[in-house]
Formats: C-alpha cells, structure tokens, sequence
C-alpha cells in the first residue's frame, strides 16, 4: 500500500518529513515571488536558466561523490549516458504540458481554467494505480478530491479578490483539450520520475550519486527542449517585430530568486518522489501553495475572500487526512503481516 504518514520513528522517515517541509516552503515561496514579478518576464527564460543551474549543481555533486563509488572508474559522459534515455520522456512530457497551458490560458476563462488545471491531481493517483500498482484508499481518495476542490476554490478567491480577470474565448474547446493534455502530462511525467528513480536506487544501491546522475540528466533533457523551445518562439517574435526580444527582458532580483527556489524545488521534489510518491509530493505542493495564498493576506492584514478561507480549509484538511489514512494504511499492513504469520 502506498504510505502518505508524515510521522515517522527512523532516520529514513525523518529525513522524508524533512524533505517534504522543504519542498512546502519552497513552493509557497515560488508562488509568493512570481505572482510579484514584472509582467514582461518571460517563464521559458526561467527554466532555461532554473535547468542550467540544477544540471551545473549536479554534475559537481556527481564529480565529488565518484571517489566514493567502489567500482571502476568511468568517464562522466559515459557515466550519464548510461540509462539517460529514461529522462527523455518526463523532459518531454513537462515542455508539452508548458505548451498546452499557455493555449489553455488564451482559449479559457478564468474558472474553467483554474478548475482543468488541477487535473494533474487526480490524475497522479490514477496513473500510479495504473503504471505503479500502487494501491489507495477511499480515504486517499477523498483527500485526492478534497484538496483538488480546495485549490479551485482558493485559487478563485484570490484571483477575484486581485482583481484578475478573463475573458473567455468563443471557442473553448481547444483550451479544455489543451488543458487536459497539460494535466496528463505532468502526471505522466511525475510518474515516470518516480519509477526512473526508484529503479535506479534499486538497482544500484550501494552508489551515492544515482540521485545526482539522474538529475543530471533530467536536467539536461529539460534543457534541450527548452532551448528548443526558446528559439522556436523567439525567431517567431523576430519574424513579427522590428526589435528582437532580449533574453533578460523583465528580469529582477525577485526572477533570480525565482530562479534559484526553481532548482531547487526540482531536487526536492526528485527526492521526495524516490522516498514517497507522486501523489504525496502533491500534497506537499498543494500546503505550500495554501501558504502562499494566505500568507500575504495575513502579513498585510486585508481582509480574506471567503472562497479562499474555505479552499485553504480544504486544503489543510486534505493533507492532515491523507496523513491519517497513511498512518490507517501502514497499521493495517502490520496487522496483516501478523495475521499471516499467526496462520503460519
């Protein structure tokens, strides 16, 4: 059964709660420095740079940790050739779901919008069931839902109370289409993360740096597609304007950081993954983006949307459930290796 428990007894479990506390604050604090940024920031400059960095951190920890690798030594190229082509796929699938958000967001209303962009959370599980033979509960279940609602909800709330509005488009169809290509691909491409570097730990257990060789060369891929992409939509824009674009048009401090939280929300997330699941790296997100929502709110003493008081209640209710129905999970199955072993 797959275990959602954010309490643990063993360095391992502690570690995991850890990780996911990091990956909570991290996300609020992404949410919180780009909804503060200038408008002319352009997000595919972002993950080229976020890409760049975490593929730099990498190869360093991939090179520092060779020497304590018992087995012979082997070039770093030849190193992350081995078994890249695992990372093809998830880089892949995550420029798809970049592309078919910005469709989605220009064929949509704001409520359709932000109601298919959570697909990827019901998704996730379902796909896990599928690809992982990963077994939940009702109770998971309910969770999965409640927190998809609560997000809705508090993600309307805070877009009215901000005043951003759209207007929808004549033709929706492409935009609903396009937004549940995005949700799929992301939750495909999660999963895949998650079996690559599972697999990867299982086969090689005894080496310290399969998780740095592995974001290397996620990271690499991710960087290829797009840089692709980037040249693709800037000789696009160089075809209709007299003035190229700027590769640092609109970049502030603020982007840097946003650049940096980036990076290191992909090694967090990559570790969460291997020591938990897809689905519980969701919730994780999901808290911090609650966090990011009310926080500002809070800080600043305005007053709160009441569709975003009762979306961030959902939320918060979301997580505290999927963290008992872990708990439920991991006694039953210790009450069924009892059993078995009464009968034998």
């Amino acid at each position: 059964m797959c275990r959602f428990s954010f309490i643990g007894h063993n360095k391992v479990q502690v570690s995991t709660v850890v990780a996911l506390l990091l990956l909570v604050l991290q996300n609020a604090a992404s949410i919180i420095s780009r909804t503060t940024e200038d408008a002319r920031f352009d997000p595919l400059t972002g993950i080229l740079l976020s890409e760049l960095l975490k593929l730099i951190i990498s190869l360093v920890c991939v090179t520092q940790t060779a020497d304590a690798d018992p087995p012979e030594h082997a070039s770093l190229l030849v190193i992350l050739k081995t078994g890249h082509e695992e990372a093809t796929l998830p880089a892949l699938l995550y420029t798809a779901a970049s592309f078919a958000q910005s469709i989605g967001a220009s064929h949509l209303a704001l409520l359709p919008y932000l109601a298919l962009s959570q697909t990827k959370i019901i998704l996730t599980p379902l796909l896990a069931t599928l690809l992982l033979n990963q077994k939940f509960t009702p109770q998971h279940w309910t969770s999965t839902l409640t927190m998809t609602a609560g997000i809705i909800l508090a993600q309307t709330g805070a877009s009215q109370q901000n005043q951003h509005l759209t207007t929808a488009s004549t033709h929706p169809l492409p935009g609903v289409l396009a937004m549940l290509l995005s949700g799929t691909s992301v939750a495909l491409s999660g999963i895949s993360i998650e079996r690559s570097l599972k697999r990867a730990t299982t086969n090689t257990p005894t080496t310290t740096n399969t998780f740095f060789i592995r974001n290397a060369q996620l990271a690499a891929h991710s960087l290829l597609f797009a840089l692709l992409s980037f040249l693709w939509k800037w000789t696009s824009k160089c075809r209709t304007e007299t003035d190229g674009p700027s590769f640092f048009d609109g970049f502030s401090s603020l982007v840097w950081v946003f650049v940096v939280l980036q990076a290191a929300g992909g090694f967090l997330v990559a570790w969460c993954v291997r020591v938990t699941s897809s689905v519980t790296k969701n919730y994780a997100q999901g808290l911090g983006f609650a966090i990011a929502v009310v926080g500002p709110l809070v800080v600043e003493r305005r007053d709160v949307d009441v569709k975003l008081s009762v979306g961030v209640v959902l939320v918060l209710g979301a997580v505290v459930g999927s963290a008992f129905a872990g708990q439920s999970t991991r006694v039953t199955s210790l009450m069924e290796k009892r059993e078995v072993k009464g009968v034998v």
